[in-house]
């Protein structure tokens, strides 16, 4: 997955992975492309877990954080 966002463009793969990028309206098509993208690979029940989410970031980051 991170090699398609950076295919899409840095600043796409850099919402998903940087704090900054969060709520930053300067990379809000990048989020949106990552968003789009992030969501177009979950199934149905990964869907409804980030389905409130409007940031690449969160969505990342509920997926790849470690569990405790």
């Amino acid at each position: 997955m991170s090699a398609y966002l950076k295919a899409l463009g840095l600043h796409v793969y850099l919402a998903t992975t940087k704090k900054s990028y969060f709520g930053n309206n300067k990379y809000l098509g990048a989020n949106a492309q990552a968003l789009d993208a992030l969501k177009h690979t979950l199934s149905k029940d990964h869907l409804y877990l980030i389905s409130h989410c409007d940031s690449a970031f969160v969505v990342w980051n509920t997926f790849t954080s470690p569990k405790e």
